[in-house]
């Protein structure tokens, strides 16, 4: 091997070796922090009856789908929703429905899901929809947290929906 050979393989090795360390030092940060996370309270609702997104065009609250819990202190909170979602394609158009989360009244504008057929040819399709969300700081008090649904047809409908929602100490 020539002497630009020998530099290339030795800069591969630095290189490598600092990839290396840098993989480890991320993963070390990551489970410290994960470390520090004590569940305080869990709270849990779950509905498996049918919910018809109708009126199509319109921000709706799905039904028995809402978490009224009280904080004594400032903490996490990680909240996730399931459910399983009935669409009717459109031949000629899309024909989605859209999750958000409503947290003390406040619609969250991310994250959210978007599922759906733009110009479908089956009779229905089936989604599983899962939508999680960690907020690090939540003050003390009481909060709401609700699933909010829109839908582009009248016909796409939710079931067997599950919201859960995790607290953690700071």
């Amino acid at each position: 091997m020539g002497k630009g050979g020998s530099i290339l393989g030795i800069i591969g090795i630095i290189l490598g070796a600092g990839g290396l360390g840098f993989g480890f030092m991320m993963w070390n940060t990551q489970n410290s922090m994960q470390a520090n996370l004590v569940v305080q309270d869990i709270w849990s609702q779950y509905d498996g009856d049918s919910f018809t997104v109708n009126p199509s065009h319109t921000y709706l609250q799905i039904p028995n789908m809402s978490i009224v819990f009280d904080s004594a202190t400032t903490a996490s909170i990680n909240i996730l929703f399931t459910c399983s979602v009935v669409i009717v394609p459109n031949p000629s158009g899309y024909s989605g429905i859209s999750f958000y989360f409503n947290v003390d009244g406040i619609r969250l504008l991310q994250p959210k899901v978007d599922i759906g057929s733009y110009e479908g040819s089956s009779t229905v399709d089936f989604y599983s929809v899962a939508l999680q969300h960690f907020i690090p700081s939540i003050s003390s008090g009481t909060h709401n947290v609700t699933l909010i649904v829109y839908s582009e047809a009248t016909s796409n409908y939710v079931r067997y929906c599950s919201l859960t929602i995790q607290s953690f100490a700071d």
